[in-house]
């Protein structure tokens, strides 16, 4: 099994990239990535790589939950895989080529077909001298016309100089032999064909467990339904299934999603449950304290975005931090004396953290308690050689809660 901390950054990377935010991924920015881990010469990088390709091709099981735009970036890279000659094991290779074909036969106005016709465009170029088998393979789908123009006519054009091969393709619900190429194209791989069947996203929830229509249902969720899509929640969450779902929130949405914080925080404010409320509270902080004791650019970024969220589910809310009074200043000062790499995680996080009394109305900005940790901002900011981006944070955060820094450092308020 993978370490903690490789199955972390792995996670963290598949995150980035099947979601929407402003700063996610691109699925060309994901592929380098991976193009530049699987090509380095260490260990490490070698092994995120290969906890990356796991967990992505475990992300079809999530397909009838995600987006439209969502499904057609993970396409790119699932076909991008196959492009760049990521896959090196013959097995894992056979499963994607696989579940590219069993998409290619789903009906041509589904979302199925679009992520196999997105998936196929990155490759098929490739089928010609390395998978020729699995080219007589697509070039016998039934409803190959409504492939994109480009591929039928790369299609036809090289299929004029194939000899014909007899090929069962499925028809309805029948499964087929389909030969697949190896990752050197130099033997062939026979498998089974078994036909997605069209998602229906309109009563998907009769064939799903109850955590899958929750994960479907929050990830429908927004500001104009949460009313709605709380209630049908409730309605179908067990107490055994409470541990799950706070672990779900914190692991998988509030970890990468920080635009949508306020929105996470709403849901719990609707859900009213105080379980719930209870494990979100200790897994947050718990997260926070493991990434306290880390030290790398991956967990500096999320340190931020649990910053945010912490304040966000307390001081916007008159709720003191689940700290000893003090905690942040110890914090800040600890960080002081041991240099500027403990400054540059510890100054964002209390920054993103201390944003949120801007919403609040016991520790609104000109509060005895948020003074006090702002005056400590505020001396740090003005000490020579403090590196810009540190100094940038500071000036965000006083931007945020309108004050000047300037009347700190002078003592006017």
């Amino acid at each position: 099994m993978a370490l903690k901390y490789i199955r972390e950054e792995a996670h963290y990377l598949v995150k980035k990239v099947i979601s929407l935010s402003y700063n996610c991924l691109s699925s060309d920015e994901f592929l380098k990535i991976l193009k530049d881990l699987n090509d380095s010469s260490i260990r490490r990088n070698k092994e995120v790589f290969s906890c990356i390709i796991f967990k992505l091709l475990d992300e079809q099981t999530h397909f009838p939950g995600y987006s439209y735009d969502v499904l057609m970036k993970l396409a790119n890279i699932y076909g991008g895989l196959i492009e760049y000659e990521l896959i090196s094991d013959p097995e894992t290779l056979k499963n994607t080529l696989q579940l590219v074909m069993d998409t290619l036969k789903n009906k041509p106005d589904s979302r199925m077909f679009d992520f196999g016709v997105t998936a196929l465009n990155r490759f098929y170029e490739r089928l010609w001298g390395d998978c020729e088998e699995y080219f007589q393979s697509v070039a016998a789908i039934p409803h190959l016309k409504s492939f994109p123009r480009h591929i039928i006519e790369w299609i036809e054009d090289h299929g004029k100089h194939t000899p014909e091969r007899a090929y069962d393709g499925p028809t309805g619900a029948q499964q087929s032999s389909v030969v697949l190429c190896s990752p050197t194209g130099l033997s062939a791989v026979k498998t089974q064909s078994v036909d997605l069947e069209e998602f229906d996203f309109e009563g998907i929830g009769e064939s799903l467990t109850d955590k899958d229509k929750i994960v479907f249902i929050v990830n429908n969720l927004n500001a104009k339904n949460l009313r709605e899509k709380c209630d049908e929640i409730k309605n179908i969450l067990k107490e055994e299934h409470v541990p799950w779902l706070s672990e779900y929130l914190i692991e998988q949405r509030v970890r990468f999603e920080f635009n949508l914080h306020a929105l996470y925080s709403d849901f719990l404010d609707r859900m009213n449950n105080e379980k719930l409320n209870a494990l979100v509270m200790s897994r947050t902080i718990e997260n926070i304290q493991m990434l306290l004791d880390s030290n790398t650019t991956n967990s500096r970024a999320l340190l931020k975005n649990f910053g945010h969220w912490l304040g966000i589910i307390t001081l916007a809310k008159n709720i003191p931090l689940p700290f000893y009074d003090g905690y942040l200043n110890s914090l800040l000062t600890k960080a002081v004396y041991k240099g500027i790499e403990r400054l540059t995680c510890i100054v964002p996080f209390i920054a993103k953290i201390l944003v949120a009394c801007a919403k609040s109305k016991v520790f609104e900005p000109k509060s005895l308690w948020t003074l006090n940790l702002l005056r400590s901002l505020a001396e740090l900011h003005k000490q020579p050689g403090l590196k810009l981006n540190i100094q940038f944070e500071i000036e965000i955060l006083f931007k945020s809660l309108n004050i000047e820094l300037g009347d700190l450092k002078s003592g006017q308020i």
